[in-house]
């Protein structure tokens, strides 16, 4: 049985290798990165992500103080961030996209790890340690730190060189994480949008229902970008998604916002006309 853990997931850094952009926030294959690290950290008791970056409800946001002094001081800042600490914590990087895979592969591998282990980590296939995708007993963790001194823009390795930790092989899972364009394009072509994010995204039937709409609310339906409105409501939801829900909000904000004197009422039920007779497609 998996032990109680928290889990803290590193999203700081400038991302210079990735020309300056936010790997938390970059699309990878139709879902945000930061969001596919999340979904591996279900069951944790605690989840941490140090960044300055956006999060789903219920997920604590930190950063090192002072920013941008390296992972080492994001991680000592997510420890920090969790009010009671669960025995073992998860830590992640926020550029592995088959973090959910990675993670499943460390869950099992707790089971059969021996009680003097401080922790244990996935390595590469250069059979490196990845000290950015492991389980780590959160004393040992702490006493590490301790040890270390101030962790600000030192090695995250240094700071667990102390620590006794066991190797695991990932296996079919993949431990590369994300840092230039051309491994951005490479993953992404091995691993094409989900058919779930794919379906959401392309009925062509949902163009139908803004268009009804908006003409019923004198609103240009050019206006409304029904795709990003639902990778939107995805994030926010934590990669859930109610169809047409987000998009339907955003249309009587419009017509709303258009004319300050417009019947609430009026406007809602017209939306909901729209609504009930817009040839929406089914549910898969």
């Amino acid at each position: 049985m998996m032990q109680q853990f928290d889990a803290v997931v590193v999203a700081g850094g400038q991302g210079s290798r990735m020309g300056y952009v936010s790997k938390a926030d970059l699309d990878v294959s139709g879902e945000r990165l930061l969001d596919i690290v999340l979904r591996a950290t279900a069951g944790a008791a605690t989840t941490v992500v140090v960044g300055d970056v956006a999060v789903p409800l219920g997920v604590v946001v930190t950063r090192e103080d002072p920013p941008g002094t390296g992972p080492a001081a994001g991680l000592l800042a997510g420890l920090d961030a969790v009010a009671s600490p669960a025995p073992w914590t998860l830590v992640l990087a926020c550029d592995l996209p088959d973090a959910p895979a990675a993670v499943g592969v460390l869950r099992s591998a707790l089971d059969t790890a021996p009680d003097d282990a401080d922790g244990l980590c996935l390595r590469d296939a250069g059979g490196e340690l990845q000290h950015l995708a492991a389980l780590y007993r959160t004393p040992a963790l702490r006493r590490a730190f301790a040890a270390w001194g101030d962790p600000a823009n030192r090695s995250v390795r240094g700071v667990m060189a102390s620590l006794s930790l066991l190797p695991v092989d990932p296996g079919d899972a993949s431990v590369e994480d994300l840092d230039t364009p051309e491994q951005l394009a490479r993953w992404v072509a091995s691993n094409p949008a989900s058919p779930a994010n794919a379906a959401e995204d392309d009925k062509e039937g949902w163009r139908a229902f803004v268009e009804d709409a908006c003409a019923r609310l004198g609103i240009d339906p050019a206006r409304v970008d029904e795709h990003a409105l639902l990778r939107l409501s995805r994030r926010v939801a934590h990669s859930g998604a109610r169809p047409m829900a987000p998009v339907s909000t955003f249309i009587l904000g419009l017509a709303l916002g258009a004319d300050p004197e417009a019947d609430p009422v009026a406007v809602a039920t017209a939306l909901q006309d729209a609504i009930a007779t817009a040839p929406l497609p089914e549910e898969d």
